[in-house]
């Protein structure tokens, strides 16, 4: 059951990344520090393993936990949520009602929408701003089923919530975490819910100090490695401790719920880490 609903969610992530680089380039608006994706998240279940609610706060204090560790200096956060909300086809017009509701109950400002019906996939954006220079975007997508070629061959309709912000302090993003996940349940969705924070160290580490650096973020909140990747440009791994209740399933059902990235910036000459739980679900 988690293998199927990897490879379903990996497929519908891959189609509505085409779809939208086509229109907007929505993914620029997540992070624009790079272009390698995170180690496999598809290698972990994209159902929660356990119905508990998480709590902003406390995953931000996770998060800064393991990011102190690595001796990096926080620069930035993303918050984001994946659900499927329901198993119909919905037009664009109820695509845009659904859309304005969860724009609504979030808050939205100076917000810029788009939308486009097709055969088979209906699509729905929004983009815009929170206090604090946080851009948001709300993405709708809804595909009829087996003549779209998606997911299992089942209609239904997916919803992304994303936040993203340089501007980084405990109250904004705990409470901005909490909004989201509340708005999701207002229109009966089950919140999946993914954060990460980043830093950046000013200077390059080899492949060895990386390992070092994304296991004492692991070490600090109790974890241990259970999967990951180690080259010389990057190092990923994933672990999972009990100090938080969320979790998602490794591809041999292992507990994962936090991911540390370590990644050379050529760029800036110095080394971007990124410390997410469940995973990072962006790209870098």
């Amino acid at each position: 059951m988690a293998h199927t609903k990897v490879i379903r969610r990996a497929r519908l992530v891959r189609r509505r990344g085409k779809k939208a680089w086509k229109r907007a380039m929505w993914l620029a608006l997540w992070i624009g520090l790079g272009a390698v994706i995170a180690h496999p998240p598809g290698t972990a279940s994209a159902e929660t393993s356990t119905s508990a609610q998480s709590d902003g706060a406390q995953q931000y204090a996770f998060l800064m936990s393991g990011l102190r560790a690595t001796g990096t200096s926080p620069s930035s956060y993303l918050i984001h949520d994946w659900t499927q909300l329901n198993a119909s086809f919905l037009n664009e017009a109820q695509l845009t009602a659904l859309g304005a509701q969860v724009v609504q109950e979030l808050g939205i400002a100076d917000v810029q929408t788009q939308a486009t019906q097709l055969a088979n996939e209906t699509y729905w954006r929004a983009a815009g701003v929170w206090p604090g220079g946080t851009r948001a975007e709300v993405i709708l997508t809804s595909f009829p089923g087996a003549t779209s070629g998606a997911g299992d061959g089942q209609p239904e309709t997916v919803m992304t919530v994303t936040a993203s912000s340089s501007n980084l302090t405990e109250g904004q993003f705990s409470s901005q975490y909490d909004q989201v996940e509340r708005t999701v349940a207002s229109v009966n969705g089950t919140p999946q819910m993914s954060a990460y924070i980043a830093g950046f160290k000013p200077s390059e580490v080899s492949e060895a100090e990386a390992d070092g650096m994304a296991i004492a973020a692991l070490r600090a909140v109790g974890a241990g490695v259970v999967e990951g990747i180690r080259t010389p440009l990057e190092t990923s791994l994933s672990g999972y401790s009990a100090r938080v209740p969320v979790y998602v399933l490794s591809g041999d059902h292992r507990r994962v719920n936090m991911q540390v990235a370590v990644h050379d910036d050529s760029f800036r000459r110095g080394t971007d880490v990124y410390v997410g739980s469940p995973l990072v679900i962006a790209t870098y």
